[in-house]
């Protein structure tokens, strides 16, 4: 797996989410409306025309993969992004994964398929977040993709301890959404899952970041 060979799938599957709409959109009446968002509760709260609704998904897909290929040219520290092409090609895969998702969501409420839509989403995240976790501990230091904090983009030292344990948190917390989207548990409860592993995944590390880079500094003047 290779830029290449992410661009040329991103672009079949673009292409395929596209067809895929045009099929499904042909088939619903002109004033149709179709869910772009569900709230917590699992249910549609937010909803837009059928093509909108249908083609949103590939057009995100789209620009975010347009955005991966362009990284390289834009990040300003390529020698970290050179060592951290586990987390840039995952990266990548992960969301080309989450846009046939939200895809299918869409489509399975067009065509009355009985999916628990809320359930495939939270799995979906939960994949995400195990793709990504698995190649955070071995990137390094760059400006746009990883967990940057003013301490890690300080400190390729602190990058690296953070970015471990980071990456543990959200495989594991990935591993603990994905199995709860295997439950039957209710929406209010699946979500609540969802948000407490991110909120984790993302707050532990910013705190411990910070306290990282305030020991380093405390060693450093004792050392002056």
């Amino acid at each position: 797996m290779n830029r290449k060979s992410l661009a040329l799938a991103s672009a079949l599957m673009v292409g395929t989410m596209v067809a895929a709409a045009v099929a499904v959109g042909s088939r619903l009446p002109v004033d149709a409306q179709l869910p772009i968002h569900w709230g917590l509760s699992g249910e549609p709260d937010g909803f837009a025309g059928k093509w909108p609704a249908l083609l949103i998904p590939a057009a995100a897909t789209g620009a975010l993969s347009l955005l991966f290929w362009f990284i390289p040219a834009l990040e300003p520290r390529r020698e970290g992004l050179e060592r951290s092409q586990g987390l840039y090609l995952w990266g990548w895969l992960s969301v080309l994964a989450m846009g046939a998702v939200m895809q299918l969501a869409v489509v399975s409420v067009a065509l009355g398929w009985d999916l628990p839509v809320n359930h495939l989403v939270v799995g979906g995240t939960g994949a995400m977040l195990v793709l990504i976790g698995n190649q955070l501990g071995k990137s390094r230091s760059m400006y746009i993709i990883g967990f940057r904090t003013p301490w890690t983009l300080a400190s390729e030292e602190v990058w690296v301890k953070t970015h471990r344990l980071s990456g543990k948190l959200m495989v594991a917390g990935g591993l603990a959404t994905i199995f709860a989207a295997l439950l039957p548990l209710p929406s209010g409860l699946l979500a609540s899952v969802m948000v407490a592993v991110i909120i984790v995944s993302a707050g532990v590390p910013f705190v411990y970041s910070f306290l990282l880079w305030r020991r380093e500094q405390a060693s450093r003047q004792a050392s002056e």
